[in-house]
């Protein structure tokens, strides 16, 4: 896979596998983080390819259990503004609180940029003194 993407999704920015036992990445799972979006490959007869728009992630967390976290491993969880998949779990990656870091970057400079309206940003908008009265 090169590392200069394409039109739509941007320049390759982290690529990585979902890792089995003892934080082996043995799957058919595999994750590329894009400029603008987030591609889940499943499968090895039958490819299943997923896409997500950053600017669609509400929220994200990580957790690191106890097994994963022993062997370098962790997930990290997306919101998302999407019908088709509106939780994205990046499943037992290598390295989670930099891909984490790295996509809270991209979540964050898109942000600006797109005008999807969140529940936050509907709210932070409403003054708060017309409910109250």
């Amino acid at each position: 896979m090169s590392n200069q993407g394409s039109a739509t999704r941007g320049a390759l920015i982290w690529s990585g596998r979902k890792c089995t036992i003892f934080g082996l990445p043995i799957s058919f799972t595999k994750y590329f983080v894009y400029e603008k979006r987030l591609v889940t490959r499943r499968g090895f007869f039958n490819l299943v390819e997923d896409e997500l728009d950053f600017y669609k992630v509400l929220d994200k967390s990580m957790a690191l259990p106890f097994w994963q976290r022993v062997f370098g491993c962790g997930s990290i969880h997306l919101n998302v503004a999407d019908v088709d998949t509106p939780i994205k779990i990046l499943e037992s990656i290598k390295n989670p609180r930099e891909v984490y870091d790295q996509i809270d970057n991209i979540v964050t400079s898109l942000a600006g940029t797109n005008s999807l309206r969140t529940a936050a940003s509907i709210l932070g908008s409403v003054n708060q003194g017309e409910f109250l009265n």
